[in-house]
């Protein structure tokens, strides 16, 4: 296998749309998107003397993009609290939602087939929705659930990146669900 060494004034015309993608696609905001990307170049220009080629250049960048992309998300889960009763006491909590031994959609609350929506939108519109009310959800519910369902992180491992208990990531997880629910049923996906 013959290595060349990086060339960092490529790295914006070789590599630049394909982590801006990526990163757009895990944070769903242009801007931040683009500042991973740059912090990403930067990192990689740092340390551009330890990088080893066991692995290509392209692959090094995306490894420097997730791990800046994990602090983005540690970063916006310190910077806001997310109240244990920001669904109100006057309002429905998770129980009236989920069941409490299994975690699941309880048989009354569970979401409506989308096969409906299928045949009403295009699959490409469906995913602008889910982006839009991600990118809608507080700060710290949008960590936890792009780790957990995007980048498919352990429970275990996101408590640790976020410094969070088991019994609040289990309560963030349920709230960034039950919000993405009620803002897809908006859009038209599912109940109404």
């Amino acid at each position: 296998m013959t290595s060349s060494l990086p060339v960092p004034a490529q790295w914006p015309d070789r590599y630049g749309d394909e982590l801006y993608r990526f990163a757009l696609s895990r944070v769903s905001d242009a801007v931040a998107a683009e500042e991973l990307v740059q912090e990403t170049f930067l990192s990689a220009l740092d340390g551009l003397a330890t990088f080893r080629a066991e692995a290509s250049e392209r692959t090094w960048l995306f490894v420097i993009l997730r791990r800046k992309i994990i602090d983005y998300y540690r970063r916006q889960a310190r910077s806001i609290h997310v109240s244990l009763d920001a669904i109100g006491e006057t309002g429905p909590t998770e129980a009236d939602f989920f069941d409490p031994e299994t975690g699941h959609w309880a048989d009354a609350q569970a979401p409506a087939s989308w096969l409906s929506a299928d045949a009403a939108l295009e699959q490409a519109e469906q995913h602008d929705i889910l982006q839009r009310c991600q990118g809608r959800l507080p700060p710290q519910q949008g960590a936890v659930f792009v780790m957990r369902f995007v980048e498919e992180l352990s429970a275990e491992e996101i408590c640790k990146e976020l410094g969070l208990t088991a019994a609040n990531y289990w309560i963030i997880v349920h709230r960034a669900k039950l919000q993405l629910r009620r803002c897809l049923e908006k859009h038209g996906l599912g109940k109404n």
